[in-house]
């Protein structure tokens, strides 16, 4: 997976992947900070701002939304885990990253 700031893009396998600028913001946080685990109000202040008006839960459909664009088996996620009681994180394993894309339905 290769995430192209400038172009505001997202390659997987070489093609470009659809998402939306919400989407492209919260992966782009979570890709250029590995390993690290951020509740979903980090996340919301990240990538949302600190003036919205949306729920932490929010957080939780767009990770749903980008495993199902970015993982092999979005329910068996092997990029962006989820760590139970404490938020998510994105951890890019050699070897375990898609080598293919499925969109979601």
């Amino acid at each position: 997976m290769e995430l192209d700031r400038g172009a505001c893009q997202v390659k997987l396998d070489g093609a470009p992947l659809s998402l939306t600028a919400t989407e492209f913001r919260l992966l782009e946080f979570l890709m250029t900070r590995p390993s690290v685990v951020f509740s979903r109000e980090q996340l919301l202040n990240a990538v949302w701002g600190r003036d919205r008006a949306i729920t932490d839960r929010t957080v939780d459909v767009y990770i749903l939304r980008l495993r199902q664009k970015v993982e092999r088996d979005p329910a068996a996620p092997r990029l962006i885990h989820s760590v139970r009681g404490f938020g998510y994180s994105f951890e890019a394993r050699a070897g375990e990253a898609p080598t293919r894309y499925e969109a979601a339905g």
